[in-house]
């Protein structure tokens, strides 16, 4: 008596989760039709919006929409993809000449992120200007840590340009 209870509280926990998964997946492939149908121009942001707020399709939302790229970067716990959307914002404060808030987002990426060498970069570029001898510490720092890589030539490059000399 006491196993076929066991076996029908088993089978009744087995049956309430894979009810549950499947309502939640049904429930996500609702939402991504949303953004979808959105990215296709056929219903409003607001509408979307409001919508997808709780859902894990909100920061792809946001970040299809245009928004701030520091807010979906907020959002985000994957590091990796938290700090490509730093990055961005921080090119996005470059271009309208902020440069100070930019070099303060992009300090906040650390050395041990994938997309490092494109900060690194970013960062050399936003000192050319105003401190040329950062910017050139910054390009022989990435020849050195990514040798034979796009970021060493592009290095070289500006290295050749800002100083006539390619060494390191």
């Amino acid at each position: 008596m006491i196993g076929i209870a066991l076996a029908l509280l088993i089978a009744g926990a087995v049956g309430g989760f894979n009810y549950w998964k499947e309502y939640r997946n049904k429930k996500l492939e609702q939402v991504a039709t949303l953004v979808y149908l959105y990215e296709k121009g056929e219903i409003s942001r607001e509408e979307v919006e409001k919508r997808v707020k709780d859902t894990p399709y909100y920061a792809y939302f946001l970040a299809v929409s245009g928004e701030d790229p520091s807010k979906v970067a907020n959002l985000l716990a994957d590091e990796d993809i938290k700090g490509l959307y730093v990055e961005k914002s921080a090119y996005m404060l470059y271009e309208l000449n902020k440069k100070r808030e930019a070099l303060s987002k992009l300090n906040s990426i650390h050395q041990d992120s994938f997309n490092y060498p494109s900060v690194l970069l970013l960062k050399a570029q936003i000192y050319e200007e105003e401190k040329p001898h950062e910017a050139i510490e910054i390009y022989k720092k990435l020849q050195e840590l990514y040798p034979g890589s796009y970021f060493a030539r592009i290095s070289q490059a500006r290295l050749l340009e800002l100083t006539g000399d390619t060494s390191k």
